[in-house]
């Protein structure tokens, strides 16, 4: 009877030890699959930071022009104005370095380096969507900033 139990318990870890790898090369394939999606991910942020600095200069200059063609004392932005277009310069700065570094990295001509640049991509991801969110919640302040001007 004790064999029976011996086999029993021997074949459920051999069953957990075949869940555990498999579990384990499923994360590790994810993991290559972000690694080897690495350039395209920098690539859409650096043209969403490109039109986001666009939108930001094009509302500041809107701003400044409709400004002008009032016909009352008002002739420069207003502090809250200012200090969301200075929040967005500030947020699109900080995100464009990070993602300017991991950039450059990629490009590199040596493979070894590419791809440890590749999986700092992927391992610093969180820091990426931390700085969009943060340069989203300057453009919706700077859009709120606006429409106060509107109003």
């Amino acid at each position: 009877m004790a064999e029976v139990l011996g086999v029993v318990a021997s074949g459920i870890a051999v069953a957990q030890a075949a869940q555990t790898m498999g579990q384990a090369v499923l994360s590790l394939t994810q993991l290559w699959k972000q690694v080897k999606d690495a350039p395209e991910t920098i690539q859409h942020t650096l043209d969403e930071l490109e039109m986001a600095g666009e939108l930001v200069a094009e509302i500041e200059a809107e701003l400044q022009s409709s400004l002008s063609a009032l016909p009352n004392d008002r002739d420069s932005l207003t502090s809250l104005q200012c200090l969301a277009i200075q929040r967005c310069r500030q947020v699109h700065e900080s995100l464009r370095e990070l993602v300017d570094d991991l950039a450059t990295d990629i490009a590199s001509s040596r493979r070894r380096k590419r791809v440890i640049a590749k999986t700092k991509v992927v391992l610093k991801k969180d820091i990426l969507v931390t700085y969009e969110k943060r340069l989203q919640k300057a453009l919706f302040f700077l859009n709120s900033a606006l429409h106060l001007n509107l109003v």
